[in-house]
């Protein structure tokens, strides 16, 4: 069979907990699960496309019709998540009218809210968890006329009614998944506002956290790690073949295992891999030694969920951290040769005007190269999510992918702070960390082509331009 995976283009959103310039601007990634399916798809011997429509400039559906009639698919393919779902629900809608192909969905929101997303009539067929196994047997099936009953993970209809087919329980062996269809992507496209080299792409080596921070989904998915030859593998493969010299590894956290982590450094070094690399990590679970080997492997950047300024307030995300141990591993971090990213919520629980300032301080103070403030949002899965459902009594997630509710920024019970000033707090950090001159200096030092100075400019520019009245204005505590 032939099948077409497609990646809409998206816009912000209310509900977001970036601001619309930092969405925008900040990063252009692979659409990595597409890539993943993809690949499974063609190792079954089918033949697969990917549109990444969401690439600059973005493609209009006009253009993707386009492309799907010249191939002649007999299937299409979506990725679905919470924050996009009406947006690529527009694309289905459109899409499947004008080919009048079966849809096939996938990703997170089918484990979350099935029946919601198949109440959508567009929507044929569905894959709970793993596409490894439901996707080839369902190509398969389709292909051949074959029954689609016994496929786990597989959600169809049939004779009007929806059939949901629990997913395998048995843990998915990572090293046993095909590396991502990269020969499908444009690889030179892609990019983060911090990277320096090309091409650019993002990497899984781990799936899950073993940590139970209460603002994240991640803590629910049971932790699972490649070996470190297959990660070596994949990386040899980006680096002979693709050509992709800097990669950013999108594990929620890289550093979990130690062991695992140098193991995965001695393969980079002993393949002669010259590749620039980035990772998330906790201040918990590096130390000196291993920073170094990280860095001689070409670790470039470390991106640590610093989160907050007032250890009372930390201390109430569950994360289990102290400022003193950020102040010390940032300082570790930075000597021992690699740049340092802090992530940082605004409007985390109990949090005031007067806290969000001294997390604002507290960024400011620790000499970070980089730094995302992200205002604190109730997402899917979540503790903050189950306080909200709480306080409203219903569903928002349910009741948007159902199509019965609006886009609307989420309430945030867990604090005195207004959803305005947490959106205002969030520009002004954003303002007050990189729009000091020696920050400035050091980030235009730094910069290694015209592609990436044009990247901190449309940034810089978009940061400084967001509708907001912050300026010369005190916010009341």
């Amino acid at each position: 069979m032939r099948i077409v995976f497609v990646f809409p283009p998206f816009d912000h959103k209310k509900f977001e907990e970036d601001i619309d310039v930092v969405s925008r601007e900040f990063t252009q990634p692979p659409p990595l699960g597409l890539a993943y399916a993809a690949a499974i798809a063609e190792k079954s011997g089918h033949d697969a496309i990917i549109i990444d429509a969401n690439l600059r400039p973005r493609m209009s559906k006009e253009d993707v019709l386009a492309q799907i009639n010249e191939f002649k698919p007999q299937i299409l393919s979506f990725m679905l998540t919470a924050y996009m779902f009406q947006q690529t629900l527009e694309w289905i809608v459109f899409l499947k009218q004008k080919t009048g192909l079966p849809v096939l969905v996938g990703n997170i929101l089918m484990e979350l809210y099935p029946k919601e997303v198949f109440s959508h009539r567009e929507i044929d067929f569905g894959i709970i968890g793993s596409a490894q196994k439901p996707l080839p047997a369902l190509l398969r099936a389709l292909e051949n006329g074959g029954s689609l009953e016994g496929i786990k993970g597989l959600c169809y209809r049939e004779n009007g009614q929806l059939v949901i087919q629990p997913p395998d329980t048995l843990r998915e062996d990572f090293d046993s998944l095909p590396f991502p269809a990269r020969h499908l992507l444009a690889n030179d496209r892609y990019y983060t506002v911090v990277s320096k080299r090309k091409n650019f792409t993002i990497m899984m080596t781990s799936k899950g956290c073993v940590s139970r921070c209460g603002f994240c989904h991640v803590k629910d998915i049971p932790y699972s790690a490649r070996s470190p030859v297959g990660v070596a593998d994949e990386l040899e493969e980006c680096y002979g073949r693709h050509g992709i010299r800097e990669i950013e590894f999108f594990d929620p956290v890289f550093t979990v295992n130690r062991a695992r982590v140098r193991e995965i450094c001695l393969e980079i070094r002993r393949r002669g891999l010259d590749i620039s690399w980035a990772c998330r990590a906790r201040v918990d679970q590096v130390d000196e030694e291993l920073l170094r080997e990280m860095k001689a492997a070409g670790c470039a950047r470390i991106y640590y969920g610093l989160e907050c300024g007032n250890q009372a307030i930390l201390d109430k995300t569950s994360k289990g951290i102290t400022l003193e141990r950020i102040r010390e591993v940032v300082r570790i971090t930075q000597n021992c040769g690699i740049l340092t990213l802090g992530f940082f919520l605004i409007g985390a629980p109990g949090e005031t005007v007067r806290t969000i300032e001294e997390t604002i301080r507290f960024a400011m103070s620790l000499g970070l190269d980089y730094a995302q403030f992200h205002k604190t949002v109730a997402k899917p899965k979540t503790l903050l999510y189950d306080e909200v459902m709480r306080t409203t009594g219903r569903d928002y997630w349910g009741e948007f992918v159902m199509g019965t509710a609006k886009e609307e920024r989420l309430p945030t019970p867990w604090t005195v702070v207004s959803d305005g000033d947490i959106e205002k707090l969030t520009v002004r950090a954003y303002r007050r960390f990189y729009f000091q001159p020696s920050r400035l200096w050091k980030i235009f030092r730094g910069i290694k082509s015209f592609s990436e100075f044009g990247r901190y400019v449309r940034s810089a520019v978009g940061i400084w331009r967001v509708k907001s009245d912050l300026h010369g204005r005190r916010i009341a505590p």
